[in-house]
């Protein structure tokens, strides 16, 4: 008998809390999610806003002027909405808030249409291809359910967008077919079935973006972010704190005399190390904080809404956990580079990048196992024997 987990095609019950909310979902995850369903969100407005207003001719043409008049309002009104969902997904970044809000407004517009028009039309008889028209507007709740399909909404999400929808579809139908229960019945629960499709459409996209996302953007062997991913994350997280005008530090990290312990150990020992120091990174950073394997031994942590003497403290805490340990017990120590937004007065984060790689060039050439603050300070691992 199939599980529950089976069912949605996930072997666990953290995966299938991902498929309920986003809650836990990883920074880079939310910011692919939210680009795709904006992506999606753009080519349908920027179609509807030109489409709409057009079948007004044909609202003119064929259907009564009482009624076509003020069908063509709402639909300049309509391509107007559909026109700025174009331009705000196409032309701005989005967040997954946003990019919610744009995919309500933009299935609101063709529900609150069938709302308005179910009046409009019971006033007049219809014949010929003017009764075609209107039986067309009757689709649109169908329609509107069945998009859902598009999108990779999470459960929660999906709830969300059903009630709203399906409430305001389900009083539409009752207003044009209240009459006849029969027929009524019949086309809820046709709207509930195609709900249903839409709902496992929707959970199976979010399943299968996190999965390709897990193993484009982390790394086989230290479970790290890559250094692509990172760039994306980092990218991200610099607007963000440019926009909240806050502080924001990096501190790079090179392992010492890496190339010996593969040299005299080798790569299988170097291969413990680098899981080992990627497991002490974790560890002694904050959840909304993210470490990269940058390349080789070399390591990228950032620390969004971090002034740099908090970042001091970050730095202290990895050198008393330590980064890993050789098979003799010897502790291996790191260079590092600290950089941080405010203090450097940092343009982009390419720019702090490059002065964290400046500072940990600096601690190799005076020494190794330190760290070189923006201050031009020094945090120093632990006086202890190294073996290599």
């Amino acid at each position: 008998m199939l599980s529950v987990y089976q069912l949605f095609g996930v072997n666990s019950k953290e995966q299938f809390a991902d498929l309920i909310s986003a809650k836990d979902h990883q920074d880079i995850i939310r910011q692919h999610r939210s680009e795709l369903i904006a992506s999606r969100i753009y080519p349908f407005a920027l179609l509807f806003a030109i489409l709409v207003p057009i079948w007004g001719v044909l609202d003119l043409i064929f259907l009564p002027a009482e009624v076509s008049i003020q069908f063509l309002i709402m639909r300049l009104a309509s391509g107007i909405v559909f026109f700025a969902l174009a331009y705000v997904t196409k032309k701005i970044r989005i967040g997954m808030k946003r990019a919610l809000t744009s995919l309500m407004l933009m299935l609101m517009v063709p529900t609150l249409f069938y709302q308005f028009s179910t009046p409009l039309i019971d006033k007049v008889e219809l014949t010929g291809i003017a009764d075609i028209l209107i039986h067309l507007y009757g689709l649109l709740p169908y329609v509107v359910i069945a998009s859902l399909a598009l999108f990779p909404l999470t459960l929660k999400e999906f709830g969300l967008f059903a009630v709203i929808l399906t409430a305001l579809s389900s009083w539409g139908l009752y207003r044009a077919d209240g009459s006849d229960l029969t027929m009524l019945l019949v086309q809820v629960w046709l709207l509930l079935v195609i709900l249903g499709v839409s709902m496992f459409s929707s959970l199976q996209q979010v399943r299968y973006l996190i999965s390709q996302m897990v193993k484009a953007s982390y790394d086989g062997l230290t479970k790290l972010l890559t250094r692509r991913a990172g760039m994306d994350i980092m990218e991200s997280l610099f607007r963000a704190t440019g926009l909240q005008q806050s502080n924001f530090a990096v501190l790079f990290i090179d392992l010492d005399k890496f190339k010996n312990i593969n040299d005299t150990l080798g790569h299988d020992a170097g291969d413990e190390i680098l899981r080992q120091t990627s497991k002490a990174l974790s560890s002694c950073i904050r959840r909304g904080d993210a470490a990269i394997r940058w390349g080789g031994e070399e390591f990228l942590v950032l620390l969004p809404h971090t002034e740099a003497s908090s970042a001091k403290n970050v730095v202290q805490r990895i050198m008393e956990t330590g980064l890993a340990q050789l098979p003799d017990g010897t502790p291996v120590t790191a260079s590092i580079g600290m950089a941080e937004l405010v203090e450097d007065h940092a343009a982009s984060w390419k720019e702090l990048v490059e002065l964290a790689d400046q500072r940990l060039y600096k601690a190799k050439q005076s020494g190794r196992a330190k760290c070189i603050c923006p201050d031009s300070t020094e945090l120093h691992f632990p006086k202890l024997e190294t073996a290599v």
